[in-house]
């Protein structure tokens, strides 16, 4: 984490947001659970509130009465009440809630499907028929063989025999032959094992009995022939078992449960609602739900095996929370109803708290939406912020490396931030209050030095004449030697001015000097012949690797850097051995050393060696330690390294400067 940048450890701080999605999922988790329970506590209290409600519609209502009695029990048809939308288009999208009550019937292998449904207005009926070869009417005159769908109410008989697949005509038989009865609404839909009918009656027109007959044709040669003929209601007129007939009952709607009464046979005698009504409302519950088709709940009958109707026939309610944990969970609960001390049937509740929880997971689905939206909007504003503060923070370290050299002294002013209002523009604003006060306190410096050595030249000059003129008299012998000693002291003094002189006008011309690029090998092969001149008495030997490496500053200053090392080895040389230069190339840096076998430094002084007027060496016979110190201004102004070791066999003294490679070229 800590070598981590700034702009890093805000992009990881900002992936800790990711945990408020998770725990928001734990939460939604915790609230489906407690709303499956408060769902089954309500399912509980619901039936015995729908138990009393249909046993005091067995005591007042004797039609409903009659549903529920076993004895004589005639054949009818079950009608559900209307619950959706039906558009009479031929197709069965919207019938999936009522497929449960479907009549089905077979003939040679083919089956057939009628279902039934009821509002105050009008009767809807469905019926899906496998056909392997549909025939249609050739002649308008209805004369001939095809495919057709009669139906027969109170007085009269419809039939529905299409000429192609569209709407179809309602066709009732008179003495007059065919008539099409207009307030009929039907459409023929092909499918793809057969054909589909859909039909609209009124409601008045149907009456209380229905028969339903399919004709099935296959298109044989020469002529069509007619192949089977089978009925829904075994060709007899059948009671529709009609809801509506019982007034309470088409008045009772069903919210999210879905309510099944049924016989002490198992028939359901009325049923009503879905306990998901609205579940394919939102396009959104596809994440959750793969088949969106109703919760299995029952069919039109109910068997006997079932182990919990058997129970509850017995007079045992029983109270189930099927698939709990499950997004699909719902209640069940069957209570017996009573006629008296008799049992009559059982009441089935079965309520599913799946529109709740699809309804929560679509606000915790819109809430993590707005959240991502807003997290990476966050993270880009951090992620730009970090990046400004950091690409500021390392322009400011640049500049301040820039404005500061390694001895310390301060090449340009840090000039205010105006633009930002932060913490980084006061830091940078504190740099530059401090770099002003650093170069103003240097310029007093360099002025102090220009300003003792005018001051002090002439008290020095009026010294040493008088100096001079106390040698001409005769004097005694201590006398003579206090003079001499007071003679030593005032010509150290010129010196060390000379010397202070000297580094202050180095220091300036390395302040105006300008860089330009020289190569470095050449120059010193011929300061090397030129030392072996000048000084006769030593030995000097030249080492390298590099043929030619170019560096880029000033030719003059760097002749003058090379002196100073010279004169400095040459000053402490025990002349065992050639004073070398070595220039090499070692780890990616430029390395030039000088070397000479002499006096020693002592180990804690190696880092001051190259400080104003220092000078660490025994023996230093009066040397007053400014050469290394000018070294290291010039090779600072080269962009170099300077440092100063011993040899490990203690027997002299290594003078190293180093440069990284962006710094030189080879």
């Amino acid at each position: 984490m800590k070598s981590l940048s700034l702009k890093w450890r805000i992009l990881l701080i900002s992936c800790v947001f990711l945990l408020i999605p998770l725990a928001s999922w734990l939460i939604d988790s915790k609230f489906e659970s407690d709303l499956e329970k408060d769902n089954f506590q309500q399912t509980v209290q619901q039936a015995n509130n729908l138990r009393s409600f249909f046993e005091q519609l067995i005591q007042h209502d004797n039609n409903f009465r009659q549903k529920l009695d076993t004895n004589g029990l005639k054949p009818t048809l079950q009608v559900a009440l209307r619950e959706t939308g039906i558009l009479v288009d031929g197709f069965a999208d919207e019938w999936y809630p009522y497929h449960a009550f479907a009549t089905r019937i077979q003939n040679f292998g083919q089956a057939a499907e009628l279902s039934l449904v009821e509002d105050q207005q009008h009767l809807f009926l469905l019926f899906m028929v496998e056909d392997d070869d549909i025939v249609y009417r050739k002649n308008l005159d209805m004369t001939g063989v095809s495919d057709k769908i009669e139906l027969q109410l109170d007085g009269f008989r419809l039939q529905f025999s299409p000429l192609a697949p569209g709407r179809v005509a309602a066709l009732r038989q008179t003495s007059n032959g065919f008539r099409e009865v207009s307030s009929v609404y039907a459409v023929w839909q092909e499918s793809t094992n057969g054909y589909q009918l859909e039909v609209r009656l009124p409601r008045d027109l149907v009456g209380a009995m229905f028969g339903a007959e399919i004709h099935d044709a296959d298109g044989a040669q020469p002529s069509p022939q007619l192949q089977g003929l089978y009925s829904f209601t075994n060709f007899e007129q059948v009671a529709l078992n009609s809801m509506l007939s019982v007034g309470a009952l088409s008045r009772l709607k069903a919210d999210d449960y879905r309510v099944m009464v049924t016989n002490l046979s198992g028939d359901i005698v009325y049923s009503y609602g879905q306990p998901h009504q609205d579940i394919k409302g939102h396009w959104r519950n596809r994440l959750w739900v793969n088949d969106l088709s109703p919760i299995k709940t029952r069919g039109s009958k109910v068997s006997l095996s079932s182990e919990e109707l058997d129970k509850t026939l017995l007079g045992k309610a029983q109270e189930q929370l099927v698939n709990e944990g499950a997004l699909s969970a719902y209640s069940r609960v069957l209570e017996p109803l009573y006629d008296g001390e008799q049992i009559v049937g059982a009441l089935i509740l079965e309520s599913s708290a799946i529109n709740q929880k699809l309804y929560l997971r679509d606000f915790w689905l819109r809430m993590l939406l707005l959240m991502l939206l807003f997290w990476v909007l966050m993270v880009w504003w951090l992620y730009r912020s970090s990046k400004d503060y950091s690409r500021r923070i390392v322009e400011l370290r640049d500049i301040t490396e820039e404005a500061v050299s390694e001895q310390g002294q301060i090449r340009h002013v840090i000039e205010r931030e105006e633009y930002y209002d932060d913490e980084v523009a006061d830091l940078t604003n504190t740099f530059s209050h401090l770099t002003t006060r650093l170069k103003q306190h240097h310029d007093y410096q360099e002025k102090l030095v220009a300003r003792l050595n005018h001051e002090l030249r002439t008290p020095i000059a009026i010294i040493r004449s008088s100096l001079d003129n106390l040698s001409i008299e005769n004097l005694s012998e201590l006398d003579a030697q206090m003079l001499q000693t007071a003679q030593s002291g005032a010509s150290r003094l010129s010196q060390t001015l000379s010397r202070l002189s000297e580094a202050t006008r180095l220091e300036q011309a390395i302040k105006s000097a300008e860089k330009h690029t020289f190569e470095v090998s050449s120059v010193l092969k011929d300061l090397t012949r030129a030392y072996a001149t000048n000084w006769p008495d030593h030995r000097f030997e030249y080492q390298s690797d590099i043929e030619s490496v170019e560096l880029k500053g000033s030719r003059d200053l760097f002749v003058q850097m090379v002196d100073k090392l010279i004169t400095n080895a040459v000053d402490f040389d025990n002349k065992s051995a050639p004073i070398t230069f070595k220039l090499q190339e070692k780890d990616f840096r430029l390395v030039f050393e000088v070397s000479n076998r002499g006096a020693t430094i002592e180990r804690k002084a190696l880092k001051s060696v190259f400080s104003l007027m220092h000078s660490s060496r025994k023996n230093s016979g009066g040397h007053l330690g400014l050469g290394l110190y000018l070294a290291k201004l010039i090779a600072n102004f080269h962009n170099g390294h300077i440092v100063a070791k011993n040899h490990p066999d203690q027997g002299g003294v290594s003078i190293v400067i180093s440069w990284k490679n962006k710094y030189f070229t080879e």
